[in-house]
C-alpha cells in the first residue's frame, strides 16, 4: 500500500488580468498574478523561494491557490497559471487537485511554462501527460526571453498558445526595425500553427498594429488592469467554452 504523505499548501493571494480574444472582441480568460501578503515584489518573492529550493512547493501553492479562487468566484473563461519547467505534481498531489476541482475546471486551465529557472525533460513529459489526460492547454510564457527565447522552446513544448513577452512588445511601435521584428515573429509563430498572445499592450496604437499582424489574444494595461473580475452574468450550465474564440 503506497505511503500517503501530508500535503501542505501555503496561502497565496492573486489578482487576475483579462486576456482578450481579438477575433471575438471578448474575454477569453484571465492570468493569475501573484500578490504576496508581505508586500514583497512578486518576482523577488518567487526568486527567493527558488533560491531556497522551493520550486515544487511553489508549483503546488500556485495551482491550488489560483484554481481555488478561480473556482470559488466562478470566474469565466480560461485560467492561465504560471508553471515551473522543472516542477511537477506527484501522483498523490495530482489526485487531490483533480478531486478538489474536477474535470470541468481543469479543462479550463492553461499551463504557462515559465522561462526560468531550468528545463527538466522528464518533469515536462510527466506534466504533459497529465495535461493531455485532463484536456488542459499549454502556453509558452515570455517568448523571446530566457529559456523561452527562440523557436526551440516552441518545438520542445508543442504549445497551444505562445505569449510574446512584454519586453518584446513594449514601445515596439516607436522603431521601424522593431515593428518588422515583431511582425516577423508573429508570422513565424503562426506558421507553426499555434495561437499567438501579445503581452504588455499599453495603448491603442500597439493593439491595432498587433491585431493587423494577426495576434489571436491580447493582454496588458490597455486591455485590462489586474484585479478581481466581476461575477459572470452569462454562464449557463457551467459552460464557458462557447463564449471563447479558441
Amino acid at each position: 500500500m503506497p505511503v500517503v504523505k501530508p500535503m501542505y499548501i501555503w496561502p497565496m493571494n492573486y489578482v487576475f488580468q483579462e486576456i482578450k480574444g481579438v477575433k471575438s472582441n471578448s474575454t477569453f480568460g484571465y492570468e493569475a498574478l501573484l500578490r504576496p501578503d508581505n508586500g514583497m515584489d512578486p518576482q523577488t518573492y518567487v526568486n527567493t523561494r527558488i533560491a531556497m529550493g522551493g520550486e515544487h512547493q511553489l508549483e503546488l501553492d500556485s495551482f491550488f491557490n489560483a484554481t481555488r479562487i478561480f473556482h470559488d468566484l466562478k470566474i469565466p473563461g480560461y485560467l492561465f497559471i504560471n508553471s515551473m519547467p522543472n516542477a511537477v505534481f506527484t501522483a498523490q498531489e495530482s489526485n487531490v487537485y483533480i478531486d478538489s476541482y474536477g474535470k470541468d475546471v481543469l479543462s479550463r486551465i492553461v499551463v504557462e511554462i515559465l522561462s526560468y529557472p531550468f528545463i527538466d525533460k522528464q518533469t515536462w513529459y510527466t506534466k504533459q501527460m497529465f495535461m493531455l489526460k485532463h484536456d488542459m492547454m499549454c502556453a509558452v510564457d515570455d517568448f523571446g526571453v530566457g529559456l523561452n527565447y527562440g523557436m526551440d522552446a516552441v518545438l520542445f513544448y508543442g504549445p497551444d498558445i505562445v505569449k510574446i513577452s512584454k519586453t518584446v512588445i513594449h514601445e515596439f511601435t516607436e522603431s521601424p526595425e522593431r515593428i518588422e521584428y515583431v511582425k516577423g515573429l508573429i508570422g513565424m509563430l503562426k506558421d507553426q500553427n499555434v495561437k499567438v498572445l501579445a503581452e504588455g499592450i499599453e495603448n491603442v496604437v500597439e493593439y491595432e498594429m498587433l491585431k493587423e499582424f494577426g495576434i489571436d489574444y491580447a493582454q496588458g494595461y490597455y486591455i485590462g488592469m489586474p484585479g478581481m473580475p466581476d461575477p459572470p452574468p452569462f454562464i449557463e450550465d457551467g459552460d464557458t467554452r462557447k463564449y471563447t474564440d479558441y
